[in-house]
């Protein structure tokens, strides 16, 4: 499994550093582990830095859902004290956040920062190129073939095992310094 506790908590800890204390996170599926994971870590690195959440600022979505983003975007925009930057779920559904925010007329990542999860080639296709926390599908994928091929060699001896596989931080042109 990828680490998502720790993945977003370092797409935080990376606003964090650039200044963002109003950080807003549309997430995934309630019901999901990896949701209650990512929302662990989303938590855990805003308290670290300080950084208070309304509970405005975090809004149940759906996993590759870009319509869906875009309407959570819009309400996140249209509060009172908006947040100088918004965590998507995925990369996927990062493109209908990006569609609402240019169509409120505001410029990534000069008026608000963006920020996607998984990595994938759409990450590094949109303009402006998203910055994203990228899965090591590869390392991923080689760990569990080890455990099948384990459980199918030993199965008398093969425990169940889950392996975190860290991922990275890519650091593409959507996010920047807070306009205050």
């Amino acid at each position: 499994l990828s680490d998502n506790t720790d993945g977003v908590h370092k797409l935080v800890d990376q606003l964090a550093a650039l200044g963002h204390e109003r950080i807003a996170y549309i997430h995934g599926e309630n019901h999901s582990a990896v949701t209650q994971k990512r929302l662990v870590g989303f938590y855990r690195a805003c308290a670290a830095h300080g950084i208070t959440v309304p509970d405005e600022y975090v809004i149940a979505g759906t996993y590759r859902d870009a319509i869906g983003c875009a309407k959570a975007t819009r309400q996140l925009l249209s509060l009172p004290q908006r947040p100088t930057a918004i965590l998507f779920p995925d990369d996927f559904s990062a493109i209908g956040g990006v569609q609402a925010i240019r169509e409120e007329g505001l410029l990534i990542p000069r008026d608000i920062s963006v920020a996607g999860y998984d990595g994938n080639l759409i990450s590094q296709v949109m303009s402006p190129q998203l910055t994203t926390y990228r899965q090591d599908t590869e390392a991923m994928g080689k760990a569990a073939a080890e455990l099948l091929i384990e459980e199918i060699e030993s199965p008398r001896t093969a425990l169940p095992e889950q392996r975190l596989i860290a991922g990275s931080f890519a650091r593409g042109e959507s996010i920047d310094t807070p306009h205050r």
